[in-house]
C-alpha cells in the first residue's frame, strides 16, 4: 500500500525528479449563506494537515490570522510520509502530531475512501472535513485559504 490507491508512491515524480502536483479532487466551498451546501458554522469543519507540507501549512497560517481556531479544529499527521501515506500519531510518538479524534482514522487515505469509496488518486493534505455530512469539502489549499478568508467573517470578532 502507498499514498495512492493504485499503489505507486512515486507516481508524481518525473524521470528527472521534477514534482508533479495532481489536480485536487474535492473542490466544494464553505459559504456564508445558511442555505449553502456547506454553510459556515462554528464547530462544523475540521482541518487535517501535515507540518511537513507547505500547502497544508499555509492553511494553518490563514486559520490563525483570521482567528478561526475556536471555529475550525485541526488534526496533524506524522511529519514523515510513509509507505501507507500520511499517518496519524500520538504526541508521545511524534511531537506536534495528533490522533484523529473526529473519524478515528489511522491514515488520511481512510478519510478519502469514507468521502469517496472509489477514490483512485493520491491522498493529500490539507483536507477540510465537514463533520455533519462526513465528507471532504476541499483538498485544495488555495481554495481553503479563500474560504477561511471570507466565509467565516460573520462568526469571528472584528
Amino acid at each position: 500500500m502507498s499514498t495512492t490507491a493504485s499503489g505507486d508512491i512515486t507516481k508524481w515524480a518525473a524521470k528527472d525528479g521534477k514534482f508533479h502536483r495532481q489536480v485536487s479532487s474535492f473542490r466544494d466551498f464553505v459559504e456564508p449563506s445558511p442555505d449553502a451546501r456547506f454553510p459556515a458554522e462554528a464547530g462544523r469543519y475540521h482541518l487535517y494537515v501535515s507540518y511537513a507540507c507547505p500547502w497544508a501549512h499555509r492553511t494553518l497560517i490563514v486559520r490563525k490570522l483570521k482567528g478561526l481556531e475556536s471555529l475550525i479544529g485541526v488534526s496533524v499527521v506524522h511529519y514523515l510520509l510513509g509507505p501507507n501515506g500520511w499517518e496519524f500519531a500520538s504526541p508521545d510518538e511524534v511531537p506536534g502530531a495528533t490522533l484523529d479524534d473526529i473519524n478515528g482514522a489511522k491514515y488520511i487515505r481512510e478519510l478519502y475512501f469514507k468521502a469517496e469509496p472509489n477514490y483512485s488518486a493520491r491522498f493529500t493534505v490539507p483536507v477540510l472535513w465537514d463533520k455533519k455530512q462526513n465528507t471532504i469539502v476541499s483538498n485544495e489549499s488555495s481554495e481553503i485559504i479563500r474560504m477561511f478568508n471570507t466565509a467565516f467573517d460573520e462568526l469571528v470578532a472584528p
